[in-house]
């Protein structure tokens, strides 16, 4: 499987399982390209991805401690064995990206060894692709980001009604909407149609301030609060970011 890191143990950072314990894998490769990912590590290995980022930067696809790792089944449970012993003390693994969907076919024997553990398991999901009947059984929760307008990517491609009434009807799924201080209003109405088309259940909706920085994010948590919870919408902050600043390893 494609893999870019596996690390931990740390606590997740965003939406309805924030400050849990955990182990990520952060797989390598994407199907949407966001303007403003923070994991463009993932995917922009070239300068005309590159190009679709305010960044505008190309990583390296051999980089050995972001880039492309071709991994085993064996390979990804050893690593989290040596981060966290899995088997004694369960936790949960959270599949991150990129768009962890794009592999469920190996992503499913991996998920099979962890839930034999005991362990939960976590995938972190743009929404634009249909869950496996396989690759659904192994998972304890989607954590589900359908991107908006401001995320630069076609609508056609970003937006899969059919996918995201598929996840809200596995009873799994927790929806996090990023918002942007920008666009803050706009946000919301495309938050509200999609809800509203998809029949999402108002009490798994969260939104997310956008930002790298945790002045930034707070600054624009407070703009849109009010917003959110008149909806009865949740808000998620990013706390890895307010622990550690600047570090893909957390």
């Amino acid at each position: 499987m494609k893999v870019s890191q596996i690390f931990g143990p740390t606590i997740q950072g965003e939406g309805s399982a924030a400050g849990r314990h955990c182990l990520f894998v952060r797989m390598y490769d994407c199907n949407l390209h966001c303007k403003w990912c923070d994991t463009a590590y993932t995917w922009a290995n070239t300068s005309g991805k590159a190009a679709l980022t305010i960044a505008n930067k190309v990583f390296d696809k051999d980089d050995p401690h972001l880039g492309l790792k071709e991994m085993s089944l064996d390979d990804v449970l050893g690593e989290l064995h040596a981060l966290w012993d899995y088997m004694k003390t369960p936790t949960i693994v959270v599949f991150s990206g990129g768009e962890p969907m794009m592999q469920q076919v190996e992503l499913t024997e991996v998920g099979r060894a962890l839930r034999n553990w005991n362990n939960d398991v976590h995938v972190e999901t743009a929404g634009t692709l249909h869950p496996r009947f396989d690759f659904d059984y192994i998972v304890t929760q989607y954590n589900v980001s359908p991107k908006l307008a401001h995320s630069g990517n076609r609508p056609e491609h970003r937006y899969k009604p059919h996918v995201l009434r598929a996840l809200s009807n596995t009873g799994k799924a927790w929806f996090k909407f990023v918002v942007t201080s920008d666009t803050s209003d706009d946000d919301f109405k495309e938050i509200d149609s999609i809800v509203k088309e998809c029949q999402i259940p108002i009490h798994r909706v969260m939104v997310m301030p956008e930002g790298i920085t945790q002045e930034h994010i707070i600054d624009t948590g407070r703009k849109i609060v009010d917003q959110a919870l008149s909806r009865g919408y949740g808000l998620s902050f990013r706390s890895h970011i307010a622990l550690w600043p600047n570090d893909p390893d957390k």
